[in-house]
């Protein structure tokens, strides 16, 4: 596939990729996974407890699939 034809895809279906990310986030924090609320690799990332940084990537994620259905119903 070419590059335009992958912008067309996400074009085209950018809500459901963004509802899909959000789901990804949001399920990621609530099982706790390691890769996403872990710290390591970045120095600032002790300011949060492992707690709160899965609280914050689970609002961050439920946020992103509530305005992916939003902007889809009022696409169609």
């Amino acid at each position: 596939m070419d590059s335009e034809r992958i912008m067309a895809f996400v074009q085209e279906h950018r809500e459901l990729l963004s509802m899909a990310a959000g789901a990804a986030i949001a399920a990621g924090a609530a099982l706790d996974w390691d890769w996403l609320c872990g710290p390591a690799g970045a120095p600032r990332s002790h300011r949060y407890g492992r707690g709160a940084r899965r609280a914050i990537f689970f609002l961050g994620g439920v946020v992103l699939m509530v305005v992916s259905v939003w902007s889809l119903a009022l696409a169609g």
